[in-house]
């Protein structure tokens, strides 16, 4: 980070949410005005949590640069591509321009006996099976297939030719009772669920109908509902008809709280976490954070 040293700045590197949690303990304790942060949405996940378990007495202005693989979250408040977000963000330091800010919420996933989950884009079914199998493949070993940006999409263009051409059997789908609130209810085994607190407004997909109101966009896709493939304008562009809706096996929007009843794991920003399919799983608005827009 030649770039942030010669501009003055002080940079620190950590490598795992200990190393984080540590250095971000001195910041909080100089009270540290603005952190800029250059990660993947892992350690942006574990940041997240640290502000809404940890810190709530502490608020700095976050600068989130792209330096993962989907960048979900950097995409989403201006810091992808990452080396031009810090490019313009010294510029604009050195002309002692203030950076445009504004507040994101974290999404907070909760089931009672269990510790409270802070972060971005929630991920269930398929799509928790998908990340699971991307993530196994990584802590499998080192190499460039394995850790390098394409390793992720070769597990899964993998994953769908052994399932489509060679009729390797899916994944059992979990029977689900899927709620949100002020929009519907779907139940039944599920294809696909997501949610999240993000406007997504630069993400390669935003899988989310503009139904209804609230923190929490969340989507569920039931089995029998129409092929997926019919689905996908939808799901990349949030483009949901009338008849995508629960009588079809769709349950998509916004609402303030939703809430699954049967799902034994999902993904948080990528990060694994088993549940209780016994017991509500719900989803909500969680801490707020200050971002600034380079």
């Amino acid at each position: 980070m030649h770039l942030a040293r010669g501009a003055g700045l002080d940079v620190h590197e950590v490598v795992d949410p200990p190393s984080l949690h540590a250095r971000l303990d001195d910041l909080r304790a100089r009270r540290a005005p603005q952190l800029w942060i250059l990660a993947g949405d892992g350690t942006l996940h574990s940041l997240a949590e640290y502000f809404a378990e940890v810190a709530s007495d502490w608020s700095p202005a976050l600068l989130l640069l792209a330096g993962g693989r989907a960048n979900v979250v950097p995409r989403d408040v201006g810091g992808y591509p990452g080396m031009p977000a810090l490019r313009r963000a010294l510029a604009a330091l050195r002309a002692g321009r203030p950076l445009e800010e504004e507040r994101i919420r974290t999404l907070q996933v909760s089931q009672a006996g269990r510790q409270a989950r802070h972060g971005f884009l929630f991920a269930g079914a398929l799509i928790h099976e998908a990340v699971r199998l991307t993530a196994a493949n990584r802590a499998a070993g080192t190499g460039w297939w394995r850790h390098s940006w394409f390793a992720d999409p070769f597990i899964l263009l993998r994953w769908a030719v052994r399932t489509l051409l060679f009729r390797q059997p899916l994944p059992p789908r979990p029977d689900v009772v899927a709620r949100l609130a002020g929009v519907g209810e779907l139940a039944g085994p599920m294809r696909v669920l997501v949610a999240s607190s993000l406007a997504m407004r630069n993400a390669l997909y935003n899988p989310f109908a503009t139904r209804g109101a609230g923190s929490v966009r969340f989507t569920a896709i039931a089995a029998a509902a129409p092929s997926v493939w019919g689905m996908v304008p939808a799901l990349l562009k949030g483009r949901f008809d009338d008849a995508m809706d629960p009588a079809h096996g769709v349950l998509s929007g916004r609402g303030e709280r939703a809430e699954l009843l049967g799902i034994d794991g999902f993904a948080l920003d990528g990060e694994l976490f088993s549940a209780d399919p016994a017991l509500p799983l719900v989803l909500a608005a969680g801490a707020a954070l200050r971002v600034l827009r380079p």
